[in-house]
Formats: C-alpha cells, sequence, structure tokens
C-alpha cells in the first residue's frame, strides 16, 4: 500500500520482542523506469513490503502477496502446472496458463519473454524485500505489455538474517525445507537462500515438487555499483488435474479430468538465470547497465488427446543500458532494450485423433509420433526516453516515449525429416511488428497530503508464438491474427499519510483487435482477434494505521469488460457482452494485529460473478474466502527464532480456484480446496 510498515530486528540481547513498526519513510518506486516518489508519480502504483508479501505464508503463488492490489486479479494458485493466471484491469485474462500482457520482472531481469510470454514459477515467493506493481498507462516505456508492470525485488543481504532455515508443513501433504545464508560486510554483501517445496495437492492427478536455488550478491566499489543474480529452478514433476464440467466438480471436486489421469498429465521444468548489473556516476548523471541469461528445459503432457505432448529447449538473453540527468528542472532517462528467445519446440501425439480440418496423428504427415518440429526465435529491439519536470512546486509533469522492433520467425524442420519434402507443407515464416508507445502524466499536490494526478497512453501487445497457433494444424503462423492496440487514460487521487493513507483512481481503456480465446476450438486453444472490446473501472486502497497495534487495509475494484464489437469466425456475436473470465468487483480486507511478540491477521478476498464463456451462458457465481495467520517471534542474543500457524478458506467454502475460458467439453472448472492448514518454525543465528 501507500506507506507499507517495515520491519526490521530488534536490538541484540532484547528478548521476546517483535520486530517494531517504524514511521513511515518517503517511497520511492522504480517500476515505472524513472525511480520517481510516490508523492511526484502521476499514475497507480501499489507497492506490497516484505512482511505483507512473506510472513506467514505458503510461498505457492504470487496471488498470496497481490490480492491486495486494487485492479489486479489472481487465480490458480493450486495448479503448479499450469502457474498463475494474472490479469491487471482485464489484460492477462485470456491466458490458459502462465502470465500474457505483463511485464514481469525479478531483481530488474525480465521473467517475460519478447513475445509476451510470462512464467513465474522461477520467483523466490518467500525471500522477497517488495513488489511494485504499475497498473495501466505507464506501462507503455516497457514495449509488449498493455495492462502493467509487476516488479518483484529479492533480498540482497541488507538487515541480514545471518544463518538458519526452517520447516514448513501444511494440509494435503504440504511440505517446504528452507536454508538461508546472509551477511553484510560493508562493501560486499550477500543473500544465499535455497528450498526444497512437495504438496500430494488437493486434487488427484496435482502432485507437485520443486527445488530453487538462488544467490544476490551487491558490491560496492569505488567506480559503481554491482549486483551479480544466480537463480536455478529445478521442478521435475508438477501435475495438471485438468479442468472439471460443472456436473463433475457438484459430484467429486476432488477428482482430476478423466484425460488428465489416463495420460498421466504432468510437466516438467529446468530454468538456470544469470545477470549482472552495473551502476555509476558518468558526466554528471548516472549510467546503469545490464544483461541476463536464461536456459529452460521444459516438457509436458497436456490433458487431452492428440499433439499433447509438448516440449521445448528455450535460451532467453538480453542486454539494457540506461543513462540518467538532471538538467534543472528536469530529469531525463534514455535507454535501449536488447532481447532474444530462441525455443526449440516439439509437439508429439498420444491417444487419438484429430477432429476434421486438424493433424491426423495417424496420416501421412506424422513421423512416428512427432507432430511439429520448430525453431522459434524473437528478436525485440526497444529503444525509450522519459522525462520528469518540475512545474513550480505543485506540479510535475511525466512524459515518455518508446519505440520497438519485434522480429519474430518460425524454422519449420518437420519437413526436413521427410524423404520428399514436397509432399509436405513447409510452415516457416516470419512476422516483424514496428511499434510506437507513449505516455504523459500530470501531478498536482494541491494540499500537503494530497496529490491528484491524470495520464494517458498507448499500448500494444503481440501474440505470443502460442497464440500464433495454426488451426489448421501443424507448425508456422496462424495469418488471422495481429497485435491488439489500446488506448488508455487515467485520473487519480492520493492522500499520504501514516495514519491514513488511500488511493483512488478511474480508467478507461479502448482496445484494437483483442486477442481473444476462440471457442470453436477442440482440446487446444486458438486465438483470433475480436473487434473491440472496453474497459473502465474504479479503484480504491486504503491503510488505516487505527492504534499501535492494529492496521486495516482495504483494496476495492469495480470493474466493467465487454465486447463492444465482436464475431467469432464462425459468424455469432457478442456485442455487448461481458469478457469471459473476470468479475465485476473484488473486495480485499485485512485486519493486522501486533503485541509485542505476537502478531494475528485476518483477511477476506471476495470475488464477484463471472462468466466462463464468450457467449456469457456460463455463469460462476460470486465467492469469499477467509484467511488467518498468527505467529510469535523469540530474539536472544544473535539467535532469532518464529513460530507460526496459518488457515487459509477458514470457512471451508467450495470454491473455484480457476476458469478455463471457452473450454471444450464444458470443462471450465477447478475446484479450490477447503479448509487448508500450514504450520512453521525459522531460526536464525549470528546476523
Amino acid at each position: 500500500m501507500l506507506w507499507p510498515l517495515l520491519v526490521v530486528s530488534p536490538a541484540s540481547g532484547a528478548e521476546d520482542e517483535a520486530p517494531p513498526v517504524l514511521d513511515p519513510v518517503e517511497i520511492t518506486v522504480t517500476a515505472p523506469r524513472l525511480a520517481t516518489p510516490l508523492a511526484d508519480l502521476p499514475a497507480a502504483v501499489s507497492r506490497v513490503d516484505e512482511r505483507q508479501a512473506t510472513e506467514g505464508r505458503q510461498g505457492l503463488q504470487l496471488d498470496e502477496a497481490l490480492n491486495r492490489v486494487p485492479g489486479l486479479f489472481a487465480q490458480n494458485r493450486y495448479n503448479f502446472a499450469q502457474d498463475a493466471r494474472i490479469s491487471i484491469r482485464g489484460f492477462g485474462s485470456r491466458a490458459p496458463f502462465g502470465v500474457r500482457g505483463l511485464r514481469i520482472l525479478q531483481d530488474g531481469i525480465p521473467e517475460t519473454t519478447p513475445d509476451g510470454q510470462s512464467q513465474v514459477d522461477a520467483i523466490d515467493l518467500l525471500n522477497l524485500r517488495d513488489i511494485e506493481v504499475l497498473r495501466g498507462p505507464s506501462a507503455a516505456l516497457y514495449g509488449n505489455a498493455s495492462g502493467g508492470v509487476i516488479a518483484a525485488r529479492t533480498r540482497d543481504g541488507r538487515d541480514p538474517r545471518g544463518f538458519g532455515g526452517g520447516v514448513l508443513m501444511g494440509s494435503y501433504g504440504y511440505r517446504r525445507a528452507e536454508a538461508v545464508a546472509e551477511q553484510d560486510h560493508g562493501t560486499h554483501r550477500y543473500s544465499l537462500t535455497a528450498h526444497d517445496f512437495a504438496i500430494d495437492g488437493y486434487r488427484e492427478q496435482s502432485t507437485a515438487e520443486k527445488r530453487y536455488l538462488r544467490l544476490h550478491t551487491v558490491s560496492e566499489l569505488d567506480a559503481g555499483t554491482l549486483n551479480f543474480h544466480l537463480r536455478y529452478l529445478d521442478a521435475p514433476r508438477t501435475d495438471d488435474p485438468g479442468g472439471l464440467t460443472r456436473e463433475e466438480m457438484r459430484e467429486d471436486r476432488r477428482a482430476a479430468a478423466p484425460l488428465a489421469t489416463a495420460l498421466d498429465s504432468t510437466q516438467s521444468a529446468e530454468q538456470l538465470t544469470t545477470g549482472l548489473q552495473w551502476e555509476q556516476p558518468l558526466a554528471g548523471g548516472e549510467l546503469r547497465l545490464g544483461g541476463f541469461w536464461t536456459h529452460r528445459d521444459y516438457a509436458q503432457q497436456l490433458p487431452f488427446p492428440t499433439d499433447s505432448r509438448v516440449a521445448y529447449d528455450r535460451d532467453f538473453y538480453g542486454v539494457n543500458a540506461q543513462y540518467e540527468h538532471d538538467f534543472g528542472r528536469t530529469r531525463v532517462l534514455t535507454g535501449i532494450d536488447l532481447e532474444e528467445q530462441r525455443d526449440d519446440r516439439t509437439r508429439r501425439c498420444t491417444s487419438g485423433t484429430f477432429e476434421p480440418g486438424e493433424l491426423d496423428c495417424d496420416d501421412d504427415e506424422v513421423v512416428g509420433d512427432l507432430a511439429l518440429d520448430q525453431r522459434e526465435r524473437a528478436r525485440s529491439r526497444g529503444v525509450f526516453v522519459q522525462t520528469d519536470t518540475a512545474l513550480g512546486s505543485d506540479w510535475n509533469l511525466v512524459a515518455g516515449a518508446r519505440h520497438d522492433r519485434i522480429r519474430m520467425s518460425i524454422d519449420d524442420h518437420f519437413v526436413e525429416r521427410f524423404d520428399d519434402g514436397d509432399d509436405v507443407t513447409d510452415r516457416s515464416g516470419r512476422r516483424t511488428f514496428d511499434e510506437t508507445s507513449g505516455m504523459a502524466g500530470l501531478i498536482w499536490h494541491f494540499r500537503p497530503e494530497y496529490r491528484a494526478y491524470v495520464n494517458v497512453a498507448t499500448n500494444f501487445e503481440t501474440p505470443t508464438f502460442t497464440e500464433f497457433a495454426n488451426p489448421e494444424g501443424g507448425g508456422g503462423f496462424n495469418p488471422e491474427v495481429e497485435p491488439q492496440r489500446a488506448r488508455s487514460i487515467e485520473v487519480g487521487i492520493r492522500r499520504e499519510n501514516p495514519q491514513l493513507s488511500w488511493e483512488a483512481s478511474v480508467y478507461a481503456t479502448r482496445v484494437r483487435d483483442e486477442i481473444v480465446v476462440d471457442d470453436e476450438g477442440d482440446f487446444r486453444d486458438f486465438y483470433e482477434n475480436a473487434g473491440r472490446t472496453a474497459r473502465e473501472g474504479v479503484e480504491l486502497g486504503v491503510e488505516w494505521r487505527a492504534s499501535e497495534a492494529w492496521t486495516l487495509s482495504s483494496a476495492l475494484s469495480l470493474n466493467r469488460f465487454q465486447f463492444r464489437e465482436y464475431a467469432d469466425a464462425g459468424g455469432e456475436h457478442f456485442d455487448g457482452n461481458r469478457m469471459p473470465g473476470l468479475p465485476r468487483e473484488q473486495l480485499f480486507v485485512e485486519a493486522d494485529w501486533r503485541d509485542g511478540p505476537w502478531f494475528v491477521t485476518v483477511d477476506a478476498l471476495h470475488v464477484g460473478s463471472r462468466y466462463a464463456d464468450n457467449a456469457n451462458t456460463e455463469k460462476v457465481g460470486p465467492q469469499t474466502t477467509l484467511n488467518l495467520r498468527a505467529g510469535r517471534f523469540w530474539q536472544q542474543g544473535d539467535t532469532r527464532a518464529e513460530a507460526f500457524v496459518a488457515a487459509n478458506n477458514l470457512l471451508d467454502a467450495d470454491n473455484v480456484d480457476n476458469i478455463r475460458i471457452n473450454a471444450a467439453g464444458g470443462r471450465y472448472y477447478e475446484p479450490a480446496p477447503g479448509l487448508t492448514l500450514m504450520a512453521g518454525v525459522r531460526m536464525y543465528f549470528g546476523q
């Protein structure tokens, strides 16, 4: 929220004392690219601090920390094969798995590839320092992202915990073992964390196991500051229980889809990321350089027959450079982002055949069980400039522009496997997109604690390689799918006060050629462009420090997301329908109590009704989830310990964890577990 409560360790030798709550300090946010005090930023930005993101959490998915952000909607906490589904102001809602339409960063290193797809399974959720969420128009300066930016920062050795670890255990076979080493040696500090996670799962076919290692070092040198990052993920098995029909869910909420168990639908992933970032003063300004490389091996059996065994071998790398300089009242940031991904992707057949009009696993265009073999390559080249100008003592003007060239290519290796290549269609191809985005915002300090702002922007979003899939079968590009483009305006007001802070914003966005899931598909999802869509909404976030012991927080979102002009490939019109998968209203409330070494936090999330299909024939009712976390801290000399318990879905409600939009056969539903319990202990030495 706007005035996060910062947690620090008590003085050495104190016994049975909780970390004290400090007075608020000025917050500087970096997600808008140009580091700016929140008071001077004409945009909707939320910050989730370390305590809010990690204290008493299971660390399953990002939604645990982000449900408190207005305008953000998250699903799919319990299906680890499909990852968290996150949308901001409706952008990203179409994704059947993972995150699309948003820019995801971890310690400044992108988790979003140049084609716009994000995986978030390699974020160290319980060792976060904070998360910044930029909602709406200012995401324009990141290029291929229409809806917003989620920038997570992990611990880097400041306020070190020393050496130690912990054990967490809970319902449905949840277990997690942690190890930590953190030290601050003045000019050099580091944070090294590792964990081993496993869960049997609430539903059949929902087992998951992951191992994770993360190292973040910071070296303060004479010439500048060097950050080094190393992250390794090994997820040998994460099962996919698939979607259920409404009748199947009523009969047995813990069941998996029949094909999920028959085909043993599961995935495995291994990912290694390294990165370097350098900052130094230069010619009266500051130069920032960065580079990264990610390698990911991935294989998955999807819960449907035909070409449903998917695998890819990915290299994703890039460099960036930024230079910031003050020119009197104006700060100027210029920069360049160069990124490239290379995926060697295959699809193999399982049992069954394709429906008419699709590639048949038994026909002559299949080599053994291979149905697709191609090299996918995306290059992104973006240049941008951003300015922040103080207009007197009460006004700030922020403006920026960015130009992107994204080149996507597919080299079809499948055709090379035949003796006579003329008998098989070569689906190689190239697509190039040149896009320019811009934003401008004005903020007015009209009273000592009050700020009002307005901003406008244009954004774009290309289809991902998955969304370019050709419904005619085989590989290559679907020539009917184009990028979507958005225009947005936002007006907001915020109050910044240590006792009571709040922010309210109103926005309207118009999207042309919205990329949507084609509801005519069988098993696999294919995509097309809707004519025009509209997004409008009101967002409110409040944090009230009622007393030394009590803090109350809330976030409210009221939205209208609808198709303005949309006729699908079959000629059916959906003009005026609500966009599927998105609630009209969402309310988060939290009460946090702290007294000495004790804490108790209760929160509730209410999600309004949603539709599961474009035609708005399948409606999912509203649901509310109540959660509880409580714990105690101890400290004696250099030894610190903590113990905590948590109860999720305290009322044991029959909620839905995820809606699969336009799913074939009416398999829209992934049920959430009922009452879920967890307990954990941690101990650290020598901090």
